[in-house]
């Protein structure tokens, strides 16, 4: 049986336990986050999860219908963020599944804006891949104020960079 989750949540005897997997502090900025304690392979079942119901859209919150969501804040509510996540959450038979291999010690992550239309909470990202969005929001939103101030200030940091890598022309 699982004992990451509380006893009321124990139903099924395939609910991930601590021997499988570590919930721990990740950094004074991401907060908590969940670690494998094996190896999974690409494309196996990493995981069954559970929770609670709710209409409401909170922090640890997993969309399951545009108005139902699941709230587990024990463990897959606890994955943290990657643009170039390592799960995938299969919310109708409440799975996670693995996209590249895992080993032992990683953090287990996954893409927010493939699992809500609304975040909770936009956020910046340094999520640190080649494709990461720098600011994450949920697949049927846009960025807010803060967000597209946040793009518009890297894109301005960039261009100066840029700029300065030019070569200086010489004048006649």
């Amino acid at each position: 049986m699982s004992d990451l989750y509380p006893p009321e949540f124990r139903v099924d005897p395939e609910l991930p336990a601590t021997t499988d997997f570590t919930v721990t502090s990740v950094d004074g900025r991401v907060g908590m986050g969940v670690r494998t304690n094996k190896a999974f392979t690409r494309g196996v079942r990493v995981a069954k999860f559970t929770g609670q119901l709710s209409s409401k859209i909170l922090q640890h919150t997993l969309q399951v219908t545009p108005d139902m969501h699941l709230h587990d804040p024990w463990f897959v509510g606890l994955f943290t963020h990657s643009c170039a996540p390592n799960c995938v959450l299969d919310m109708q038979r409440l799975e996670i599944w693995a996209l590249t291999d895992i080993g032992p010690g990683e953090l287990l992550t996954i893409d927010y804006s493939m699992t809500e239309d609304v975040l909770h909470r936009q956020f910046a990202c340094g999520c640190g891949s080649a494709h990461c969005r720098r600011w994450i929001t949920g697949r049927r939103e846009g960025p807010n104020e803060t967000g597209r101030a946040y793009l518009a200030g890297l894109e301005s940091k960039k261009i100066k960079r840029m700029v300065a890598r030019q070569p200086r022309r010489g004048t006649r």
